[in-house]
């Protein structure tokens, strides 16, 4: 791929551009999901093919792709990239040059301790097949059970005309679990996901069965529970949606193109914009996180960047064309779903530093409050506005965690909820996720449980 890929930027069209970026890459992907023990689906599917972006005039990119992996085809790729990115330079007055990058090479692997390229189509079936048999021990009132295994194998080229030279090679692998109770008419659901960037060592703290058993348990518990009250509660977000409403309601914001857009952390370098408990930061080199990326697509390493700091906002994630306009260092944030997209500004694992207070801790401070637990998505808009569902919840009161509750909805302003937090657990937990940001894509979630006031909106007393 490489010497495709040097023989394309060797030819004179390259003079014509202010800067050529080329990426080439290999994709290996299978997927199997098992839907009440009868496998729905079991797919293996690969990719391969280069995409050529190019800026020109210090004002505008054009971005070309394709899947013929030969020399004409490269060519013409560069070429109509050019093309493109001329046509569009006509439209913009505004020129901007960006912050030059040093040379270097680079050849990065994930480890994997347990690999996945030997398992046959029956080894892979067993996975979400023995995540089903857990859930189904539980017993008859659980009536609905899916299991699904993804896993991938990437292999990316960079090369630029700057003299940056990068091999990336990530193994990922993730199983998703869900599970409906039902009871005189009462349908109860819970789920559960986990994935990282290594190999099928994924499984040695959970077993697929175990994980399915608890998930299914989870469900069937809720049956014999009641619906939370409503009103505006001090409560304690457990990671597993602390990870969602950090994602959503706080990263999405903290996304340059956002932010710069109008979003609602746009005018707010500086400013305190949270409790000053909170540190916020994006790391790609979060070993075991699916957004383990070393290096962004345009080849920029993807260090650790601070974004808030005890509740003062320090920086955006940006690309290289958001750094230049303002007047910053790109933060290695750029990052495209597969060769045949552009790079889009992209959280990686984005993460909340841990704090003082243990579980009991965080629990015997509340005198009248709720724990909520588990996520089933929701949407949250750039003003950090937004709207999750949780799986389930525990009634605290004096201290002490009295009853088990349904979950429910919380919603709210992301950036004004942080700001009422008064503690951060201890215990910081590496959660999977996943984001459909004009494309695709697989992140990591470093996140505590916080203490806050939040919005709930049950139906119990």
């Amino acid at each position: 791929m490489f010497e495709l890929l040097e023989r394309c930027l060797e030819t004179r069209a390259t003079t014509k551009a202010d800067l050529v970026q080329l990426r080439g890459q290999t994709r290996a992907m299978k997927t199997c999901t098992v839907k009440n023990g009868v496998v729905e689906e079991c797919s293996d599917i690969s990719l391969t093919g280069l995409g050529v972006r190019t800026y020109v005039d210090n004002k505008s990119w054009g971005f070309s792709s394709t899947n013929m992996l030969s020399f004409e085809s490269a060519k013409q790729v560069l070429e109509n990239s050019i093309k493109l990115a001329k046509a569009s330079a006509h439209l913009k007055t505004q020129k901007l040059r960006l912050e030059s990058s040093r040379e270097h090479v680079a050849d990065v692997s994930t480890p994997v301790k347990k690999p996945i390229e030997d398992l046959s189509t029956e080894d892979i079936v067993k996975i979400p097949l023995e995540a089903y048999r857990g859930a189904k021990e539980v017993g008859q009132q659980v009536a609905d059970i899916e299991a699904t295994y993804i896993s991938m194998e990437d292999e990316k080229y960079f090369l630029s005309s700057e003299g940056i030279r990068i091999r990336q090679n990530a193994t990922r692998v993730l199983l998703f679990i869900t599970a409906i109770a039902k009871s005189s008419g009462l349908l109860c659901p819970a789920s559960e996901n986990i994935g990282h960037t290594g190999g099928l060592e994924l499984f040695d703290k959970a077993s697929p069965y175990s994980l399915g058993k608890q998930v299914a348990d989870d469900a069937k518990k809720l049956l014999s529970t009641k619906a939370p009250p409503s009103g505006k509660f001090r409560v304690i977000i457990h990671p597993t949606l602390c990870a969602t409403l950090l994602h959503e309601a706080i990263g999405h914001p903290l996304e340059a193109d956002l932010a710069m857009a109008g979003g609602g952390f746009g005018d707010c370098i500086g400013k305190v914009v949270s409790s000053n408990l909170i540190t916020i930061y994006d790391d790609g080199h979060v070993e075991g996180g699916l957004g383990y990326f070393p290096y962004d697509d345009e080849g920029v390493e993807c260090k650790r960047t601070t974004l808030i700091e005890n509740g003062l906002l320090k920086s955006f994630m940006h690309d290289r064309a958001s750094a230049a306009l303002s007047n910053v260092s790109a933060t290695g944030n750029a990052h495209a779903w597969d060769y045949s997209v552009e790079p889009l500004i992209r959280q990686t694992n984005i993460g909340i530093a841990g704090g003082d207070y243990s579980s009991e801790e965080l629990v015997e401070d509340v005198k009248e409050g709720l724990f909520l637990e588990g996520t089933f998505g929701g949407q949250a808009d750039v003003n950090a506005d937004f709207t999750f569902g949780f799986q389930k919840a525990k009634r605290i009161q004096g201290g002490k965690i009295v009853e088990e509750l349904r979950g429910a909805n919380v919603a709210g302003n992301a950036i004004e909820v942080f700001k009422t937090i008064d503690a951060v657990g201890k215990e910081v937990v590496l959660r999977p996720g996943a984001c459909g940001k004009f494309q695709f894509a697989v992140q990591g979630r470093v996140v505590p449980a916080i203490r806050c006031e939040i919005l709930v909106g049950g139906i119990g007393d």
